[in-house]
């Protein structure tokens, strides 16, 4: 699945042309609707692992987290530009010429008047300091922001004016008005912090590797705040759990459902008509978990639930033809801006060699994936970047299903079929060893147990044994962040525009594949900075190479967007994922 990354948050603009509607008609039958009221019932096919926003890795954490949080800057469902949220505008943006921080840049925002966390007190830019921090803290397991706030040296809030703060650079980086304004949303210090263990470090110390470090190791106040803002109270605890969102933690069901009210009085409800990011019009969102997607077909059915996202493939294409529901609900094949993948883990001593890995990507017969279990709503993908990128290195075609050239492959790397059990064997450290290797799956999700059968099937083929173990999805997500599997199925939402691969590849990121060294380390962080297009499409493509050779991750797809939604709502369906924002459902 995928990392609940930056990727979803730094994004500019593509055209909105990229959206398309299939089987949307006008609403026909209201009197015979049975759910008319303005709350929205959202399905979701697996429990999130917290609503802290600094931990949440999940995309299920993520969908909720948009409706408690605030960024400085969002996303634009049709065009995906990012626009004001808790900012008033766009940041100003200065060249920094001259002093400690020449080279750079200086990025100023200010935050709307009528910002308001949930006690009342103003949101102000010694939020967004605090926030940082807590990011930068090294007893805080949030690595995989850490990247995106390293170019940042000082942040200065206005003494005149505490919501107007100035953030300065050391340097240009690629995504900086987009990492800044929108890598994680603002926390309220005085509500997660409320002993002020932060207050007193100056923000340059934490902008300093090596202060924060040595500070890390003497300071108890980092470990301290560490211990309060990664409690359990801050992941699931209504009152804890506290945001400039519009909407509030009513409850949460384990296993079951995560039901949001809005908040009365809502500061944003004045300004919404200026500024979209900040509509809000369902007086209740309610996240129901429905692992089983026939049970989650059955509540559509029963009109038990108001939209449904990522459908499956064959259920989609036979509910075009179902009166049940197209009667009452629109369905909408949004473009995906979403990768499907193999995660290997690079660091096992079965697939540490890349002529292995070769031999995995060639005994997948991925067509057959996107044509038996997609029905065709689905494209080939060969690397990281989306084939419709213009940085995209079109040179690398996608691996051939090719059994034999995987076994030639295999043969090269030692890899010998002695025992004559169909499974290839070599020797490491003195044993005979099989290739038979665990793929992770979800237990939610029909088609990713269909996938893996047929991933079984075309690999045993080539002497290599995949064996499907299923893990519930935070699970999954802890195993790939401590290295401990074998295979897994993954995904992530990728960015429309540029590409930031710090996150995912370099080896100080959230690098679940293990791979990485010094070369690709330097060329992702001088690519960060190169803001010649002409140069940093070549860096790009010189990545995008070296992952496609060494193959850390086998790539499978990009599928089409499916998704049904009541017909009682208007909808703007999106390309970001899950394809619709829920808190803009508007009541016809």
């Amino acid at each position: 699945m995928r990392n609940a990354s930056i990727s979803f948050m730094l994004l500019l603009a593509v055209v909105a042309g990229l959206l398309f509607t299939d089987c949307k008609s006008e609403p026909k039958l209201q009197d015979n609707w049975k759910r008319k009221s303005n709350d929205v019932i959202i399905r979701i096919d697996a429990e999130p692992d917290g609503l802290n926003p600094l931990l949440s890795t999940t995309i299920y954490a993520t969908q909720i987290n948009n409706q408690l949080f605030s960024y400085l800057l969002f996303i634009d469902p049709t065009t995906l530009q990012l626009i004001p949220q808790l900012a008033k505008s766009a940041p100003e943006v200065q060249e920094i010429s001259s002093g400690p921080y020449a080279g750079g840049v200086a990025y100023t925002f200010d935050i709307h008047d009528k910002a308001a966390w949930d006690d009342g007190k103003p949101v102000t830019g010694n939020d967004f300091v605090f926030t940082v921090k807590a990011v930068l803290n090294p007893k805080v397991n949030a690595q995989r922001y850490r990247p995106f706030f390293a170019f940042i040296k000082d942040i200065q809030v206005d003494a005149k004016n505490p919501k107007r703060f100035t953030v300065y650079t050391n340097e240009k980086y690629i995504l900086g008005e987009e990492a800044i304004a929108s890598t994680v949303q603002v926390l309220p210090a005085h509500l997660y912090d409320p002993q002020n263990l932060l207050k007193d470090i100056d923000i340059k110390t934490f902008t300093d590797p090596e202060k924060i470090t040595a500070l890390a190791e003497t300071d108890a106040r980092l470990q301290q705040f560490a211990d309060l803002i990664q409690s359990p109270k801050f992941a699931r605890e209504k009152g804890a759990i506290s945001g400039s969102g519009p909407y509030r933690l009513e409850s949460w069901e384990a296993q079951q459902k995560v039901e949001l009210v809005k908040k009365a009085d809502w500061w944003g409800d004045d300004l919404a008509e200026e500024f979209p990011a900040l509509g809000a019009y369902p007086e209740k969102l309610t996240f129901k978990i429905i692992g089983d997607a026939a049970t989650a077909l059955a509540a559509l059915k029963a009109e038990e639930i108001d939209v449904v996202a990522d459908i499956d493939p064959k259920d989609f294409t036979d509910i075009k033809q179902d009166p049940l529901i197209t009667d009452v609900y629109n369905l909408y094949t949004p473009a995906s801006l979403s990768a499907f993948f193999v995660y290997v883990n690079t660091r096992n001593p079965k697939l540490n060699d890349k002529l292995v890995r070769q031999a995995l990507a060639h005994s997948i017969n991925v067509d057959e994936i996107i044509n038996t279990l997609y029905f065709g709503l689905a494209e080939r993908l060969a690397g990281p970047v989306l084939p419709t990128k213009d940085y995209a290195n079109k040179s690398l075609a996608p691996y051939s299903y090719d059994p034999e050239k995987a076994k030639a492959l295999l043969a090269q790397a030692g890899w010998t079929d002695s025992n004559n059990n169909g499974t290839v064997d070599k020797k490491i450290d003195g044993q005979l060893t099989e290739l038979s290797l665990t793929y992770l799956i979800s237990p939610n999700r029909e088609i990713s147990r269909n996938i893996a059968l047929v991933m079984q099937e075309n690999a045993r083929k080539a002497g290599i044994g995949i064996e499907p173990v299923t893990k519930e999805f935070t699970q999954i997500i802890a195993d790939l962040r401590k290295g401990e599997y074998e295979l897994s199925s993954g995904g992530r939402t990728v960015s429309p525009t540029l590409w930031d691969p710090m996150q995912s590849w370099h080896t100080q990121g959230d690098n679940r594949t293990g791979f990485g060294n010094a070369e690709t380390d330097k060329l992702i962080e001088d690519l960060r900075i190169t803001l010649d297009k002409g140069k940093r499409d070549e860096m790009y493509k010189q990545l995008q190479a070296i992952i496609y050779d060494e193959v850390p991750e086998v790539y499978l797809y990009v599928p089409s967007g499916r998704l049904a939604a009541h017909q009682r709502f208007e909808v703007t369906p999106t390309a970001m994922h899950p394809g619709f924002f829920p808190n803009l459902f508007k009541l016809r």
